[in-house]
């Protein structure tokens, strides 16, 4: 494992990944870079640390509305399955 340091909202924080994931985690930085940017931009917020908590909040949202989707599109495939000709 190794470690790599990023840069989010001005501070530097170092970040240990496994070899082979530099990009996978330099790709989940920018995300996470963007939102905050977004953010930024559309409040009028200048808290730092309330502008990292609205991203958490706007990104965990993402994550379950997307989950949630997932769940249900492979409930509707096992449905279709249950009921195919191939049973």
């Amino acid at each position: 494992m190794e470690s790599i340091k990023v840069n989010i909202l001005g501070e530097e924080f170092p970040v240990k990944v496994n070899a082979g994931q530099e990009e996978y985690v330099k790709e989940v930085v920018e995300y996470v870079v963007n939102k905050i940017e977004e953010i930024r931009k559309s409040s009028n917020e200048h808290s730092t640390k309330r502008i990292a908590v609205l991203a958490i909040l706007n990104i965990t949202a993402e994550f379950l509305k997307n989950d949630k989707t997932y769940r249900e599109n492979m409930k509707s495939i096992d449905d279709i399955l249950d009921t195919s000709l191939f049973k």
